[in-house]
């Protein structure tokens, strides 16, 4: 069905310092976990901006 055929373990024995050797480790691009923030919050306020419309003293 799927052929997964890298079975190798990935270790790293560096001494890690900070949260940026994390990420440069598992090659996590920046630019597109904070597009899917960006959007995340736009459904959010979205959302809140709607349950407030209809009651508003909810603020």
């Amino acid at each position: 069905m799927l052929k997964n055929t890298d079975t190798r373990l990935k270790a790293d024995l560096r001494k890690k310092n900070s949260i940026k050797d994390e990420i440069e480790y598992l090659n996590i691009d920046i630019q597109s976990c904070m597009v899917m923030l960006g959007v995340f919050l736009v459904l959010l306020l979205s959302v809140f901006s709607v349950v407030a419309a209809q009651n508003p003293y909810l603020i």
